[in-house]
């Protein structure tokens, strides 16, 4: 999405009430004047698309108690590649939202395109930023040849294959409201681990997200003992931190846990693009979904999981 001028001029000039906060690479940008305002010129731009995308403004922002974070962790020349956060009141039932972005100066402009947008993936199709094969699985997110049937995912659960952890809540949001795609684990030895290999993100310090080969992406929340990931290859299995009540982004967390969830770029009506595990197979189980935080989970031949029971990680 491209931007006819700096929104520092328009809406950020509203946010009185809503934080703005960048963190950069230390490298010049190019744009209008060069160290901090070059960087504040590519945060507005980030931010302008992170209020389109959801469909809200500064406004909505301020009387949601939300700030938004743009964190550029590369950049050279005329691109850059980072993490912007909207987060969420501390204590509350809500949880943050979170892109990575990819953005370009054409033309005197930032154009800035969103995880899981086309504009995401042709950016970083003609980006240097990221190595080659990094930068073909993320660009690939919103390919929807990518993603396998509703009911199989090809992602397992967030612990070690073989082994048990207590699904102490069934499927709900991520933040509040639908869709349901996620799930709370606790118990074992309380190691959290990817469900799948692919790409790992740290979004921010408690905070992971997985992009795999398939077109799906796995969230990890409120770890502790937590591995700071830029973009690393992990297999299956790689250890992520272990379950807590970090809330780095916001939101609340109630006894040690890791809040998983599941997330599929080609799916247009997932909001955020996080999708309903209703329906959907992960580590050998069928999630179906009741009232939030209900449900339980299914496999033929084994039994039903409900909350506060146990489940076994067969794997993808």
């Amino acid at each position: 999405m491209a931007h006819a001028q700096p929104v520092a001029d328009t809406a950020l000039a509203e946010a009185d009430n809503v934080e703005i906060t960048v963190d950069t690479v230390a490298r010049d940008l190019p744009g209008q004047g060069a160290g901090a305002a070059a960087e504040d010129v590519l945060a507005d731009a980030v931010v302008s698309d992170v209020l389109e995308f959801r469909g809200s403004g500064i406004s909505t922002l301020a009387a949601q108690e939300r700030d938004v974070r743009v964190d550029v962790r590369e950049a050279s020349g005329d691109s850059a590649f980072g993490v912007a956060i909207v987060t969420a009141p501390t204590g509350s039932e809500e949880n943050p939202y979170a892109w990575l972005f990819a953005a370009e100066y054409r033309g005197g402009d930032w154009t800035v395109g969103l995880e899981g947008t086309e504009e995401f993936s042709s950016i970083l199709a003609d980006s240097t930023l990221l190595a080659e094969e990094e930068r073909e699985t993320v660009a690939a997110s919103t390919d929807p040849e990518r993603v396998r049937t509703a009911a199989y995912t090809g992602v397992g659960l967030p612990f070690a294959i073989g082994t048990y952890q207590v699904m102490t809540s069934g499927p709900h949001g991520f933040s509040s409201g639908y869709p349901y795609s996620s799930v709370d684990f606790s118990g074992g030895d309380r190691a959290v681990r990817a469900a799948r290999g692919g790409y790992a993100y740290s979004l921010c310090t408690g905070w992971t997200r997985v992009i795999h080969d398939n077109g799906y992406s796995t969230d990890y929340y409120h770890l502790e003992n937590y591995q700071w990931l830029p973009g690393n290859n992990v297999g299956v299995g790689h250890y992520l931190g272990s379950q807590g009540n970090s809330v780095c982004a916001g939101g609340s967390s109630t006894g040690a846990h890791v809040h998983f969830a599941l997330r599929a770029y080609s799916d247009p009506n997932a909001a955020g693009w996080y999708v309903a595990l209703h329906g959907r197979t992960l580590g050998g189980w069928t999630f179906v979904e009741g009232a939030a935080y209900g449900g339980y989970a299914y496999r033929n031949g084994v039994g039903t999981v409900y909350p506060g029971g146990a489940m076994y990680n067969y794997g993808f």
